[in-house]
């Protein structure tokens, strides 16, 4: 796991800033890519891309901690007691899809603060965006989103973990 956190710290240099640009243009910020970029760099400097950096690993690495574990599990659980046989690609797609969908559901609320903290106009401490969304709005607003996080993430999880294994079968290294 410790390999696992220090590559998703590492991704997150890369993701960070992409997300940064495209949650304001998805928010009618900017009219398109370049002035975005630009207004961001022009006004904030280098800061202005990292905005929500710190919630973003604290999103992916408690994802990562709940999905891949869980993966494995189900995985051993079906093939192993259950079916008592190797699972089929589909299968393992299928697995991915539940248990990235479980681990979507589950970090909505680091995502919805991730996404507050990058839409912000200006910048703001982790624990003032929680307790702003939840004296503003509630509890139940750490989960906005939920329902479209999970589909898409549950989607990506039955392409990826599908693929990935299907391939691998290919290749019994």
């Amino acid at each position: 796991m410790l390999a696992a956190s220090a590559g998703e710290i590492a991704a997150c240099c890369i993701r960070v800033p992409v997300e940064v640009v495209k949650q304001r243009l998805q928010a009618g910020q900017y009219p398109n890519l370049r002035y975005g970029a630009a207004h961001v760099w022009r006004t904030e400097g280098i800061s202005g891309f990292f905005r929500g950096y710190g919630m973003t690993v604290l999103r992916e690495i408690p994802f990562a901690m709940i999905q891949f574990p869980l993966l494995e599990k189900t995985k051993s659980f079906l093939s192993d007691i259950y079916l008592k046989r190797k699972l089929s690609p589909f299968e393992v797609a299928a697995c991915g899809s539940l248990c990235g969908g479980f681990a979507a559901f589950a970090t909505t609320p680091l995502d919805v603060v991730k996404t507050r903290l990058m839409l912000a106009n200006s910048s703001q401490s982790i624990t003032n965006c929680v307790a702003s969304i939840y004296k503003k709005e509630g509890a139940a607003s750490f989960f906005a989103g939920a329902s479209a996080r999970v589909f898409w993430i549950s989607l990506g999880g039955f392409v990826f973990f599908g693929a990935y294994d299907f391939s691998t079968s290919l290749f019994p290294f």
